[in-house]
């Protein structure tokens, strides 16, 4: 089902315009008002005509963001954390959504945000290996050199896995999170953008 609808105007000129009810779902979800949205919808229309932003776009924006490091990895990983559907692109609703929660959401929706993004296999717990991959990729991005993405994973995890089971999972992540300034300090280096 398409969340947009597309016009033809004058000499073959198309626009999209966001129907009724998806600006009235975006803004229960973000918290955007409606002249916000259609503003931010043209933005993104501009850049992405297609009404999808590619991965190797999303690749290139954050590489623009962080230009300093490397953020291919992190930008493939938060990509695929971005497309909700798994279609190989992320459309305005999902671009939207993302956006708000990082830049805007409360602390709780940004936790969950961060939880899904480092759960990489979806399987509701955060591994080791995950975490690695994620604070590794977050190192090159940044160009961090001080701590290495070993001893930080250590260090999350020896404050995170309270069961000691090897994985974290979301309730220990959000707990653990929550209490501890140095974590959700870690996790808005890459959010804050």
């Amino acid at each position: 089902k398409q969340w947009y609808q597309r016009r033809v105007r004058g000499m073959g000129r198309s626009y999209s315009k966001l129907r009724p009810e998806v600006i009235d779902d975006l803004k229960r979800l973000t918290g955007y008002t409606a002249q916000e949205l259609h503003q931010k919808y043209s933005e993104f229309l501009t850049f992405h005509p297609s009404g999808k932003m590619e991965q190797s776009e999303f690749v290139e924006m954050y590489q623009t963001l962080f230009p300093k490091g490397d953020a291919q990895k992190f930008a493939l990983l938060t990509f695929n954390s971005f497309d909700k559907n798994g279609d190989g692109g992320v459309d305005f609703k999902e671009f939207i959504c993302a956006l708000y929660i990082t830049s805007r959401g409360k602390v709780q929706e940004k936790l969950d945000w961060a939880f899904n993004l480092y759960d990489i296999d979806g399987n509701g717990f955060i591994t080791r290996e995950e975490c690695l991959e994620i604070i590794s990729a977050i190192h090159c991005m940044m160009d961090v050199k001080s701590e290495s993405p070993q001893s930080m994973t250590d260090k999350i995890f020896s404050q995170l896995d309270k069961n000691m089971d090897g994985r974290v999972s979301k309730e220990e992540f959000i707990e653990g999170s929550s209490a501890n300034p140095s974590i959700i300090s870690i996790l808005s280096k890459t959010q804050d953008r």
